[in-house]
């Protein structure tokens, strides 16, 4: 079901959210005329109203990191707008994955703001990745990720192998009227696992999410 409205730019411009398609972190905000709004439809590719060089740009025109809109959300005022948009490189001009990378830590009353670069978003599994990447970089004794990578391929593999066969253990059980709370336990082993085989091969989580969006066919 589908209705026509139109899009309130009584103010101007509109502000216009980005969010990656694949892991929905935020890349950045930038502002949306008519005609700019009018070119991303058309050619399939973010473009904006720069209000400080009054004029529109495409996404990438020049560094070549491009957004490829795959959605288009509007608020509930029709005054905002989210592209939801696969990037091809780093969207922020400093070759950070997304334009809001620095945490304000406080504000005085000069109006200058206190910074520290901390990564905005927050999802568990890219944090695990993270971390994990930082134990096989950055060994630590004692720490049981940091055993594990030096176990090498073939024993992460078998561990792998068994925690697959506890949760299933587990399941079963569960089915049973055991209760469940097993069934995550296991579970969250064999995900941390499956993480780190995939961080020891050198393989981005994103790399599987592109390829199960690839399977349902990227909508």
């Amino acid at each position: 079901m589908s209705n026509k409205e139109k899009i309130d730019f009584s103010g101007g411009l509109i502000p216009t959210v980005v969010v990656d398609s694949l892991t929905g972190k935020l890349l950045m905000l930038a502002f949306s005329s008519p005609e700019s709004l009018k070119l991303t439809f058309q050619t399939g590719f973010a473009h904006f109203f720069s209000r400080k060089r009054q004029k529109i740009w495409k996404k990438g025109e020049e560094s070549g990191n491009t957004l490829k809109i795959e959605k288009v959300f509007i608020d509930c005022d029709n005054d905002s707008i989210i592209f939801i948009a696969e990037p091809s490189g780093p969207t922020c001009h400093t070759g950070e994955p997304s334009c809001f990378f620095r945490k304000v830590l406080s504000f005085g009353d000069d109006q200058y703001i206190e910074l520290k670069k901390e990564d905005l978003f927050s999802n568990v599994i890219f944090e695990l990745q993270d971390i994990l990447r930082d134990r096989k970089k950055n060994p630590k004794i004692g720490s049981y990720t940091s055993e594990l990578f030096s176990s090498g391929l073939i024993k992460l593999t078998a561990k792998i192998m068994e925690e697959a066969q506890e949760l299933c253990d587990s399941a079963v059980r569960g089915v049973r009227g055991s209760g469940k709370d097993s069934v995550v336990w296991e579970a969250s082993d064999l995900i941390y696992h499956f993480l780190a085989l995939l961080v020891f091969l050198d393989v981005p989580f994103e790399d599987v999410l592109k390829e199960l969006k690839r399977r349902r066919g990227g909508k």
